[in-house]
């Protein structure tokens, strides 16, 4: 079974969408009709739908939900979930994972350049196939105080109905000046062995005057004695670039455009591969040009 969900923006209409899911049992062959999944409502827009099927055949779509409004749209972010059981029919009302709050833009420490605008809307998820428990990445600032985004997450272990509250996983160094702690572009796998491993990128080897130094990371929890949800989870780091790379050699999209700055995807690969982990992401190779790398952790 394939399942495909998609935001959808009526002409009509500027301050709210909905999401729909279609389905395809022949391999992608046809498609059935869409079905709504959820209308986020009058002021609301959903976006960065995550769909996972558990074994049991229940669908959990994870979402950002932005209200429209005065403030911060950092105080108007919301990570929430819906659920299906009967194949994508119907679905269940939403559930609050947590409040989002992601500091939204990211900025070059020194130019004030943005980069990656847009992943911080962006959710990631992922299960354990041993337990049913079903994990959820983000980026989130609530660990320093609204300073920077560190990676934030959360764990359910019904199905989606409840959430865990949200634990930092990312081990950027604290000691570094909190605009080169931004940790960004989050990607999240279960191994086989239930090991829980989340991907990211900082700019921790910055200095001043510098090139813009930018790393990709792979932090992992094995969640004995204790839960990977739990804030007394171990986490270990790996780097995932042999060297560090300079992101103002990134494609730049222009600021009339959406996403714009210094852009280099808004999703990177992360899979359980074997006995560990095999990650993907994109790098300059020259100036205003990337190529993808991949590299196998075990």
């Amino acid at each position: 079974m394939l399942y495909v969900v998609t935001p959808r923006f009526p002409a009509q209409s500027r301050t709210r969408n909905d999401a729909w899911i279609s389905r395809s049992t022949d391999g992608g062959r046809s498609w059935a009709a869409p079905v709504l999944v959820a209308d986020a409502g009058e002021g609301h827009l959903i976006s960065g739908h995550r769909l996972t099927v558990l074994d049991d055949g229940t669908l959990v779509d994870v979402c950002s939900r932005v209200r429209f409004g005065e403030g911060p749209i950092t105080s108007r972010l919301t990570l929430e979930a819906v659920r299906s059981t009967d194949g994508g029919r119907t679905w269940s009302a939403p559930v609050k994972v947590a409040d989002q709050r992601t500091k939204w833009l990211f900025q070059d420490p020194e130019s004030g350049e943005q980069v990656s605008h847009t992943t911080s809307l962006l959710s990631d998820t992922a299960v354990d196939r041993r337990t049913g428990r079903l994990y959820v990445a983000w980026q989130d600032s609530r660990f320093s105080g609204g300073g920077a985004d560190a990676v934030a997450l959360a764990a359910s272990g019904d199905g989606g109905r409840t959430w865990s509250e949200p634990v930092k996983v990312n081990r950027t160094p604290a000691s570094v000046p909190a605009p080169n702690q931004q940790a960004f572009t989050v990607t999240l796998a279960v191994g086989r062995d239930g090991t829980v491993a989340v991907a990211h990128s900082d700019f921790r080897h910055k200095d001043e005057g510098t090139p813009l130094l930018t790393d990709r990371w792979l932090a992992r929890c094995r969640p004995k004695p204790v839960d990977c949800g739990s804030g007394r989870a171990t986490w270990r780091e790996t780097r995932l670039t042999p060297t560090s790379f300079d992101m103002r050699k990134a494609p730049r999209i222009p600021d009339e455009a959406s996403p714009r700055g210094y852009f280099l995807g808004e999703q990177m690969g992360l899979a359980a591969t074997g006995r560990g982990f095999t990650a993907v992401w994109a790098k300059p190779d020259a100036p205003g040009r990337a190529a993808v790398y991949a590299s196998v952790v075990r």
